[in-house]
């Protein structure tokens, strides 16, 4: 990838979503990395033959576009979102990837940032701070993560008993689709999700950059409302017991989460021994790992 300008694959899932798709194409296909020419986009929007107006609405929004050619639709029967997402994702092409579902929407400057970094630093996955939106796009919540812990990704902990890992906010490079049983995934109903995360944190850290990236819209009738669902799909997929020693340090995190959602304390490190906060020093105006990593092209 040296010397070679990335190709971002984003892929939205959707049926029958004509009242919020148009805002999540938008902001896909206005990020400035595409405007500035430092990336190229791979858009492919993948929906299950949805009964309402959700490919007008589509086609609306990329028409007159300069990148409606990147636009790929997809429009067929499935089995539900994750089937739809593999389907997606197994035709991308990109180098960095992401899914963003048809009623969230991402910063404007959010592949500018996640590129900037993953540019310099051998970073495979990051996310954002988690961000939520009401029903008019109002943003209603901001969260400043603490720390994602390998081994609590794997045994449930975030999203019961500390905070989800945002997937809106979330970003990963290539070589991480080769962790996902595609069979799998599009088998899953509701907690594809997580799924991937737990495949991803069995190799790589995940990172935290302390920006806003996207944002999640919380709206009656969602599939995410579906909670307990979610977490009896979930539960299946976990590997390991939480232990004594486990408990003792979810009680450590808590109170870590709290303040950082009201101000940075990123100085910390994850069970690998890594700083995983990037913060924006406005000195040399570049996104930098509070400690730890010596830059390094890797494309």
């Amino acid at each position: 990838m040296k010397n070679k300008k990335p190709v971002v694959s984003i892929v939205t899932p959707c049926y029958n979503a004509e009242k919020y798709i148009h805002t999540t194409v938008v902001s896909v296909i206005n990020q400035t990395a595409f405007k500035t020419g430092k990336a190229t986009l791979d858009y492919l929007i993948v929906d299950g033959g949805s009964q309402d107006k959700t490919l007008k609405t589509v086609m609306n929004s990329i028409e007159g576009h300069p990148l409606k050619h990147c636009v790929r639709i997809i429009s067929e029967p499935d089995k539900g979102m994750y089937d739809a997402l593999a389907k997606g994702m197994s035709h991308a092409k990109g180098d960095v990837f992401a899914y963003i579902n048809a009623d969230d929407y991402y910063n404007i400057t959010a592949l500018d940032i996640v590129l900037s970094i993953m540019e310099k630093y051998p970073v495979k996955w990051l996310t954002g701070w988690a961000v939520g939106y009401n029903e008019f796009g109002h943003i209603t919540e901001l969260t400043s993560p603490y720390l994602f812990r390998k081994n609590f990704i794997a045994k449930g902990v975030y999203g019961t008993r500390l905070p989800h890992l945002q997937q809106e906010s979330t970003f990963w490079r290539r070589e991480l689709h080769s962790y996902i049983n595609f069979d799998t995934l599009r088998n899953l109903k509701y907690a594809g999700d997580y799924y991937i995360w737990t495949e991803f944190a069995k190799r790589e850290d995940l990172y935290i950059v302390e920006t806003y990236l996207g944002g999640f819209r919380n709206r009656e009738g969602q599939l995410s409302k579906q909670m307990e669902k979610y977490n009896a799909e979930k539960f299946g997929l976990l590997q390991g017991k939480i232990s004594l020693f486990d408990k003792m340090i979810i009680t450590k995190d808590k109170v870590f989460w709290r303040i950082n959602k009201f101000r940075r304390f990123n100085c910390v490190k994850n069970e690998s021994g890594r700083y995983v906060h990037f913060i924006y020093d406005n000195r040399i105006q570049e996104w930098i790992p509070l400690k730890g990593y010596k830059p390094k092209k890797t494309w």
